[in-house]
């Protein structure tokens, strides 16, 4: 069964942290230092837990846009995607990535999660961008959250799920890390 499976970073008064983490990299730095967001054990570093292999992607016009600036800045190695297909919800035009397929589309995130499934070969859909996951949530079709949280306060910024669903979930695993953050599995319950 394809779950999708959003992987986010917060700060403990729940905003989102991709951008802002412990050590201060951001995605092209930790490819440049040798950290490789994709091993089966991120190395503490990482900030975010990712996927070791995930079938497909799915990100918002925010997320996309950051990546491709990466690539533009530093080069093809800062696409810190896997060799899957990738899908952009998106009401922008914006140019492919060398090598990257991408899919750019328009409409309700129900409109295309069962394309998105499909184009997973049977392995998990990972979910990236705290405005789209909250629609995947409102939609009931958001299957599990992977949260790395971190010992820090930003004060402000963007929450980790803005104006989700009231939503029940159930905690599958907590794990600490050595720099003090918190690895935290979540599966959401239906019909909450």
């Amino acid at each position: 069964m394809v779950r999708t499976v959003y992987y986010a970073s917060a700060s403990l008064d729940g905003f989102d942290a991709a951008g802002h983490n412990p050590a201060g990299f951001n995605s092209a730095d930790y490819l440049a230092a040798g950290f490789d967001p994709f091993s089966p054990h991120p190395t503490e570093a990482a900030g975010t837990e990712v996927p070791s292999a995930a079938g497909a992607v799915v990100m918002g016009a925010g997320t996309y846009a950051r990546l491709l600036r990466q690539v533009q800045e530093h080069g093809p190695a800062a696409w810190d995607c896997p060799q899957a297909p990738v899908w952009v919800y998106t009401h922008h035009e914006f140019p492919g990535i060398n090598g990257a397929d991408v899919m750019f589309v328009r409409g309700p995130v129900s409109e295309f999660a069962a394309d998105i499934a499909d184009s997973a070969n049977d392995a998990d859909v990972w979910l990236r961008g705290t405005i789209l996951a909250a629609q995947y949530l409102r939609e009931g079709l958001l299957d599990e959250l992977h949260l790395t949280l971190h010992p820090l306060l930003l004060g402000s910024g963007q929450a980790l799920l803005p104006a989700a669903a009231n939503q029940q979930v159930r905690l599958l695993r907590s794990e600490p890390s050595a720099d003090g953050s918190m690895r935290l599995h979540y599966s959401f319950l239906p019909g909450a």
